[in-house]
């Protein structure tokens, strides 16, 4: 009689080196925020009333900190900070061209509430019809029971 209740026997891989790239939480936690704040802030600014004046004001700050803070090279060295006028002109339309995307998202925004208004009316109509039909069929039940008992 053979008996089928024993272990297999195991085998063991041997360990190999890492595939995926090591990236400590930090560096990811600060590489999102700063994603997040660098493209987070002209959507964030459609949203708050005179947001498209708060985000160009902060995308001018911007511009003028880069511009005046002195950057710094892969080896954490000051580079050459590039105070020309080309590079003043492209952040200033930088600013102008997420200004006129603020618009644009602030135009969409409101004919996504115009459609929900629209829908809400519409909501509003139909419970209206309901309840005055229900209201009429009430009243037509109640005077055809009246009828009814006044018959007995």
């Amino acid at each position: 009689m053979s008996n089928d209740s024993r272990i297999p026997t195991l085998t063991i891989t041997h360990t190999v080196p890492r595939q995926t790239p090591q990236n400590d939480f930090g560096t990811v936690l600060a590489r999102a925020a700063n994603e997040v704040v660098r493209s987070g802030a002209g959507l964030v600014g459609g949203m708050i009333p005179g947001g498209p004046i708060v985000s160009a004001a902060v995308s001018s700050a911007k511009t003028v900190v880069s511009a005046v803070a002195p950057k710094t090279s892969g080896a954490g060295m000051p580079a050459t900070a590039d105070t020309g006028s080309a590079g003043a002109a492209a952040g200033n339309q930088e600013a102008w061209d997420l200004l006129e995307a603020q618009k644009v998202l602030a135009a969409e925004g409101q004919k996504f509430n115009m459609a929900y208004l629209q829908l809400q009316n519409e909501m509003q109509k139909e419970s209206r019809e309901h309840a005055a039909v229900s209201n009429i069929m009430k009243v037509r039940h109640d005077s055809a029971k009246a009828a009814i008992n006044n018959i007995r």
